[in-house]
């Protein structure tokens, strides 16, 4: 108990006597873990757009009039592929039906055509955009299929999207853990330096490694923690409004983006508890490295 007594004062010794570089730290640390939170929940809801848009995308396959041809037997095989998430199959009566539907009041053009001149036909959904194409091909390779209909540019642009929202998520993260790890080494790098002659004092009159590092790697842990937390509260007070917002000039976005109270919290402790991790792991590694040089020095 009295040596974690001294740990915690020496702890904030170290806190007072570095204050200002401490602020640094904790403003540097807060503001760089706040954009890792923020572009994370971009990505998340950038991610649940995409998603939204790919299960939407359809590709449409209609059969070659033939009244030969086995309909069922076509449609297994369609069902097989592995691109296909899900397939309805219409009928050229049911497939009217729906054209009629659409075109309303202006429906009764339709009965200038005569016969009905459309074919059975497929409504095929794929579970990502990159799987339109290898299905388009795979569908125009079977001599059943007459014509596959899909929205091709559409479906190229979301791929380049979610590729590139993908990349920009991870450099933003790399970059935010890395400069936040820096300021972290830096201040616990400084605070050792400062007290190296009492650190080799200290490591000469008998006291063990772990009670020397112990009140420096403490110091960039709660440093780091605290200024997640501040990270933390920066995003609950810009994240909710900023949603409240886009819902409302754009209404169909409202249950596609992320707005769930429980998982924003819960997203927030975790930010809290990686910006501690990343405290600790980059306080122990700087300390141990110091105090190793000074135990080969001594």
């Amino acid at each position: 108990m009295t040596t974690f007594r001294y740990v915690l004062r020496d702890m904030w010794r170290l806190v007072f006597h570095h204050w200002v570089l401490g602020l640094l730290t904790l403003i540097t640390a807060g503001v760089m873990l706040w954009i890792l939170g923020i572009t994370t929940l971009f990505s998340l809801n950038l991610e649940n757009i995409l998603s939204q848009l790919e299960s939407e995308l359809v590709v449409q396959a209609y059969l070659v009039k033939d009244s030969t041809i086995d309909v069922e037997q076509v449609a297994d095989r369609i069902q097989n592929l592995e691109y296909v998430y899900a397939m309805r199959t219409f009928s050229p009566s049911e497939s009217l039906a729906k054209l009629q539907q659409k075109m309303g009041s202006q429906s009764h053009t339709l009965d200038m055509i005569g016969d009905n001149p459309i074919p059975w036909n497929f409504e095929i959904h794929v579970n990502s955009a990159e799987d339109v194409e290898p299905l388009v091909s795979a569908l125009k390779d079977m001599p059943e299929v007459d014509d596959v209909v899909y929205a091709g540019l559409v479906v190229r642009r979301i791929s380049a999207m979610s590729r590139i929202s993908s990349r920009v998520a991870w450099i933003m993260f790399v970059l935010s853990v890395i400069i936040t790890a820096l300021v972290v080494y830096n201040t616990i790098h400084i605070s050792l330096y400062s007290r190296r002659e009492e650190i080799g004092i200290m490591y000469l009159v008998g006291a063990t490694r772990a009670f020397i590092a112990a009140p420096f790697v403490l110091e960039g842990t709660l440093l780091a923690f605290f200024g997640a937390v501040i990270a933390a509260g920066g995003i609950i007070a810009a994240y909710f409004p900023a949603i409240t917002m886009i819902e409302v000039n754009m209404p169909l976005l409202h249950k596609i983006l992320l707005n769930d109270n429980a998982v924003i919290w819960r997203f927030c402790v975790l930010l809290s508890g990686f910006g501690a991790t990343l405290g600790w792991v980059c306080s122990y590694i700087v300390v141990a490295r110091f105090i190793r040089s000074i135990t080969r020095a001594g």
